[in-house]
């Protein structure tokens, strides 16, 4: 073989790779799709609450890890007024049984704006990490780092997608430059290993704390949405970068 062929041939498989990665995709094989017509809504309750359910185990075709338990390498939660004035990091959490027992109730979409916005109830939400923690509840010092667990009962969760349109080869895509998130529980419970580095402390303080529970995660829950917002925007431009909008919603 000659060094021309060679490179001839180098050059070929470069530019099929390129176009390989480049070309646009579809969604994944078994999701449902919606066309935008006057159900539309109605069709995309359905078709995003059998989507979600299938990608919990992920999809390495648009790098999606397991969704079930989510993995996540860090939340930080502030809440820097009284009367709460806390930092709460959590660290190498597992999320468990967010996919698994959520369900999609309503949306309310204007894809002319990009703007995508739903309901759903999530039974059960529960996070285990590594914490570090420090600051002031209700003028209470409080202090120390370990085990965590925080646990979210019937929570309602409303899901605001904005996002922007762009171009790639001539063909429209949609980013979500935003995605907001508003946590609703029924129930929170919270476990707290090690605080204070003194049991009895400890153990009276993770009493205050699930006694107290609704004025302690009012205080924390805008955190804790937008740490998930950031999380869930991340993972839902893996499709949507990807799959051109007329693919997602059918004209």
């Amino acid at each position: 073989m000659s060094k021309y062929t060679l490179l001839m041939l180098l050059l070929i498989a470069a530019v099929a790779q390129e176009l390989t990665e480049t070309a646009a995709q579809d969604l994944p094989e078994g999701f449902p799709k919606c066309k935008r017509d006057a159900n539309f809504d109605k069709c995309l309750v359905d078709a995003v609450n059998v989507a979600i359910q299938q990608l919990k185990a992920g999809n390495k075709e648009f790098g999606i890890p397991p969704l079930e338990p989510l993995t996540v390498k860090k939340l930080v939660i502030d809440a820097g007024n009284a009367p709460i004035n806390l930092r709460q990091a959590l660290k190498n959490v597992k999320v468990h049984d967010m996919i698994s027992t959520s369900k999609i109730q309503r949306y309310r979409t204007d894809l002319d704006k990009h703007l995508i916005i739903c309901d759903s109830r999530t039974d059960r939400i529960e996070m285990i990490g590594d914490y570090e923690m420090s600051g002031r509840i209700l003028l209470l010092p409080i202090t120390g780092h370990g085990k965590a667990n925080v646990t979210l009962i019937n929570t309602k969760i409303e899901h605001r997608l904005i996002g922007e349109p762009f171009e790639k080869d001539g063909v429209k895509y949609m980013r979500l430059k935003d995605y907001r998130v508003s946590f609703d529980p029924k129930r929170v419970y919270m476990n707290f290993e090690n605080l204070f580095n003194d049991k009895t402390l400890s153990d009276g303080m993770n009493r205050f704390l699930n006694e107290n529970w609704e004025t302690v995660f009012n205080e924390l829950k805008v955190g804790y949405a937008k740490s998930f917002g950031i999380i869930f925007r991340e993972l839902s431009n893996k499709l949507f970068e990807k799959v051109p909008f007329d693919n997602i919603f059918l004209s």
